[in-house]
């Protein structure tokens, strides 16, 4: 099994996980679950046909973006494996990620407005970065305990950068 992050190009992240089969991948993120066979190439040049949970669907990478049955639904900026743990269960897995706080663009850290061991709510400010003279305010994506914070004021940060990790 292996276990990804995806960045998309609007600055959304998911973590979705991969166990590959014979001929068919179970691929599961937070929300759903897929069930997916390969069936053949496509009339087009670099078009595959899916079968998607029992759907049949043709799909082409084209400048980034996955085109499924000829309407773009997606575009990764960049995918990161991540390292999976033994004995661990898929949704372990991935809740254990969803409290990881990345960074949606690329600056500067400006101001840290919390420190470890400080309880957080859904939403509430966590740090300011800054980029081309504007600042962004990065808030909790869930409840709970800052349990590290692996980022300084002043530090660069690349996008999808882990900044904070809440319990």
């Amino acid at each position: 099994m292996k276990l990804y992050r995806v960045h998309s190009e609007v600055g959304d992240t998911f973590i979705i996980a991969q166990d590959q089969g014979q001929n068919k991948d179970k691929v599961k993120t937070e929300n759903n679950e897929f069930e997916i066979e390969y069936v053949g190439q496509g009339r087009r040049e670099g078009e595959i046909i899916l079968r998607v949970n029992g759907e049949e669907h043709r799909v082409v990478i084209d400048n980034g973006w996955i085109v499924l049955d000829n309407a773009k639904i997606f575009r990764a900026e960049r995918i990161t494996e991540l390292p999976t743990q033994e004995g661990q269960s898929l949704e372990e897995m991935i809740k254990g990620k969803e409290g990881e706080v990345a960074s949606p663009l690329q600056g500067r850290v400006v101001q840290i407005r919390v420190k470890e061991g400080d309880a957080v709510n859904k939403g509430q400010p966590l740090l300011s970065i800054e980029a081309m003279k504007s600042e962004t305010v990065i808030s909790a994506p869930i409840s709970g305990i800052v349990e590290k914070i692996l980022v300084k004021s002043g530090q660069g940060v690349k996008k999808g950068d882990i900044l904070i990790v809440i319990k």
